[in-house]
């Protein structure tokens, strides 16, 4: 008998997977095939193929379209990291075949994206022109969670207390300290 392993490496294609990921984005066999430029068959069959590939039923077919089951759920959750793992790998290929290009998604909090930020991206556009910056804006909180599941890059804000974690670097970028003046 045929392993996972075995079974995944010779018939679940990166291919299959997107197919079913647009399905679902869809809603509707027909309307994905539209999308993707090939007949409703095709993408009938390569869903087919892949349940009785894997076992389980990855769709409930309805009247009104599709909705995934909890397998599906379960496949195309692995599959967001697969395609964000790859547009990675590639976006690591582009930047070494030129060191001054890519891209940066940088999280801050309002105060900070409103004032050092820009600053900051502006030096840095001007040593590197084909850089591009992304920059969300979230409390701390979120943005650590964000920076956790590699939605951003780097995080520029004031957390409430200081990151120790181990699977994260942290620095101290400016020790500040506030002072009123009066006459």
């Amino acid at each position: 008998m045929a392993t996972w392993a075995d079974r995944i490496g010779r018939h679940v294609k990166l291919r299959d997977l997107h197919i079913l990921m647009e399905v679902v984005q869809w809603g509707s066999m027909v309307k994905a095939a539209n999308h993707l430029g090939v007949s409703a068959p095709v993408v009938s069959k390569t869903i087919t193929d892949v349940e009785r590939t894997l076992g389980v039923p990855l769709l409930d077919r309805r009247p009104n379209g599709v909705e995934p089951t909890a397998y599906g759920r379960a496949l195309i959750k692995r599959g967001i990291v697969v395609f964000d793992e790859l547009r990675q790998g590639m976006a690591d290929i582009e930047f070494l075949t030129d060191p001054t290009a890519g891209e940066v998604r940088i999280g801050s909090t309002e105060p900070l994206a409103a004032g050092i930020v820009p600053a900051i991206i502006e030096t840095l556009n001007r040593k590197y022109p084909k850089v591009l910056f992304h920059v969300a804006q979230a409390d701390f909180a979120t943005l650590e969670r964000q920076l956790r599941a590699r939605e951003l890059d780097l995080v520029i804000g004031r957390p409430a207390e200081a990151i120790s974690e181990k699977d994260l670097d942290s620095e101290a970028l400016v020790n500040d300290r506030i002072t009123a003046i009066a006459m």
